[in-house]
C-alpha cells in the first residue's frame, strides 16, 4: 500500500478498527484511530469513528495461536453505528487497522461494513505479521 500512489478516488470514508470501550479505558487511546485520522488528512478524507462499534470483548488477537482462533473469536465482534447504512451505503470504504497478522480483524469489519451497504471495503496497515513469524 503506497500512500503517495492512492488519489482520493480510491475511497470515500476512513473508518479506523474500534476498540472495546473496556479496553479503550484501559488504554486510552486507539491507535487505528490515530492512523486513520493522519491517513484521512493526506487522502483529504473525513475518518468516521462513528461506523463501526466493536460489540464484543474478545481476547487480545496477538494470545490467538492460530488463524482458525482468530477468526473465530471476532465472527460477530463488530456492528455498525445506527447512521451507519446512511454513512456507507454505496461507498468505498477503507478500514485502518494496526497490525495485520490473518485477516480476521479486517474480514470481521467488512463484514459490519457490508452489510451496511458499503460497495467496498479495502484495508490499511501499519505493518504485516504473519502469524509464526516470531517464532
Amino acid at each position: 500500500f503506497n500512500i503517495e500512489s492512492m488519489s482520493r478516488s480510491a475511497a470515500d470514508l476512513v473508518v479506523p478498527i474500534p476498540l472495546h470501550k473496556s479496553r479503550l479505558r484501559s488504554r486510552g487511546y486507539n491507535q487505528s484511530e490515530i492512523m486513520a485520522r493522519l491517513l484521512s488528512e493526506r487522502l483529504g478524507l473525513q475518518p468516521r469513528n462513528d461506523v463501526l462499534v466493536r460489540v464484543a470483548h474478545t481476547v487480545p488477537q496477538s494470545e490467538l495461536p492460530t488463524a482458525i482462533a482468530r477468526h473465530s473469536a471476532l465472527a460477530g465482534g463488530f456492528a455498525t453505528g445506527p447512521n451507519a447504512s446512511t454513512i456507507v451505503t454505496g461507498k468505498r470504504v477503507l478500514v485502518v487497522d494496526d497490525v495485520f497478522t490473518t485477516g480476521s480483524t479486517v474480514k470481521a469489519a467488512a463484514d459490519a461494513l457490508k452489510s451496511a451497504g458499503a460497495s467496498w471495503v479495502g484495508a490499511a496497515a501499519l505493518t504485516v505479521q504473519p502469524i509464526g513469524s516470531l517464532k
